[in-house]
């Protein structure tokens, strides 16, 4: 947790959240925004510097437990000030706000619209509830700079009811948080050859993006990738090779690491995570220069531009979040009635064919309606296993006595 003193919540959750704080018997005041009548409407002294704390934003932990992202002010400003320059945004422009404030993407719909004086259109969870509304919405509020995650590009394609001459006033359309499907960007680029497509990169230890790639034709039919691009400017990218050692030569693989002015400070109240995935320059030893270890796998090509390879580990990223399936395991099996339970994430080519699963062994009555509301209450929506299927037997496991994940997996989306 991080401690807060202070929420800010409406007046219709500030019940729910009170219940909240007195299960976890945390002390925290809450104020309800929207009843809230302070006397003083004058703007307060800012006594923030560059160098603190604006933001902690929550990411999965291999343990369960969530790791809170530290990012500085001067780190948004890093990122938001080469935003605006790079895509041009202005008081003329109609930025789209489809990320939720939880997800860092939010970062760049937010500031880029406050610091440059363009409109920002918040989309209603109405409008997202019903993928192709999204459609008119994007045209009726004339929005001109829309950024989100790839799986909403393949959505509204299979929505079919893309026709050229829609988003007329769209400038850019920019994807992070997932891979880029070539064959998606390929059939968008065809369909709005005016608009600018952009694929950037980044974790959220480094301040939403820290590489972008503007694509000036669309990806031949049959490619496979597409590329995450270049590092943007005050960032700079290594590819950590088996041997340990770093690398920017052309052919080189292995893992990410990223060090600039917006890399995070670290994980709060966690030095231990911290100490292991933020660490000291090799080739730096008069100052303090941290490189963030991503764990993502990639691989620089002949002409300098980076392709994402998939993750060193088990987290997964799904629907532009990264997330570790032990959470959504500890969660799952401390509710009542479940005796064991292995979550799974099913590795389809298509983002919208993918889908995070769960075996479950139950010591009653096994109702999925019920588990799924339980899980609901606890995890965020995203994290919540679409697939839940009972164990008739045994879990699979490996000669070691390990859960046997590659065949539980199997049988989750095989029943499925």
């Amino acid at each position: 947790a991080c401690s807060a003193e202070l929420v800010i919540v409406k007046s219709d959750s500030a019940d729910r959240f009170e219940a909240v704080t007195k299960l976890l018997d945390a002390p925290v005041q809450t104020l309800a925004i929207d009843t809230f009548e302070g006397e003083d409407t004058s703007a307060p002294v800012c006594r923030n510097l560059s160098i603190d704390i604006a933001y902690v934003l929550f990411t999965s932990g291999s343990t369960g437990v969530p790791k809170g992202v530290m990012i500085p002010h001067k780190a948004i400003f890093d990122y938001i000030d080469w935003c605006i320059e790079e895509y041009g945004i202005s008081a003329d422009d109609r930025v789209a706000n489809h990320a939720p404030l939880y997800f860092d993407n939010s970062t760049f719909d937010i500031y880029t619209a406050l610091f440059s004086g363009a409109e920002l259109h918040l989309v209603d969870n109405a409008v997202n509830a019903v993928i192709v509304s999204l459609i008119k919405w994007i045209e009726t509020r004339k929005i001109s700079v829309f950024f989100c995650v790839p799986s909403v590009l393949s959505m509204l394609l299979k929505t079919r009811r893309l026709k050229p001459g829609l988003f007329s006033n769209l400038r850019h359309m920019i994807c992070a948080g997932e891979v880029l499907p070539p064959d998606v960007l390929r059939q968008w680029m065809e369909q709005y050859p005016d608009v600018q497509f952009t694929n950037m990169y980044g974790p959220t230890e480094i301040t939403v993006d820290c590489t972008f790639h503007r694509f000036q034709a669309p990806p031949p039919a049959g490619a496979t990738a597409v590329p995450i691009g270049r590092a943007r400017p005050n960032m700079e990218l290594f590819v950590r090779l088996e041997d340990g050692s770093l690398s920017q030569e052309h052919g080189a693989k292995g893992e990410l690491l990223v060090r600039g002015t917006s890399v995070a400070y670290g994980y709060l109240a966690d030095h231990a995570k911290t100490d292991a995935a933020f660490v000291q320059n090799p080739m730096q030893s008069e100052f303090h220069d941290k490189l963030y270890c991503t764990g993502d796998l990639v691989e620089i090509a002949d002409d300098g531009d980076i392709y994402f390879l998939g993750r060193a580990d088990d987290q997964i990223k799904f629907l532009g979040h990264r997330i570790e399936l032990g959470e959504i395991e500890s969660v799952l099996v401390s509710l009542d009635g479940i005796d064991e339970g292995v979550v799974a994430f099913n590795h389809a080519d298509e983002s919208t064919d993918q889908a995070i699963g769960a075996l479950v062994a139950v010591s009653g009555h096994f109702d999925q309606a019920a588990l799924r509301e339980e899980l609901s209450a606890r995890l965020p929506g995203y994290m919540v296993p679409t697939v839940l299927i009972e164990a008739n037997d045994e879990f699979p496991r490996t000669p070691n006595g390990k859960y046997d994940r590659r065949r539980i997996t199997e049988i989750v989306f095989a029943e499925s």
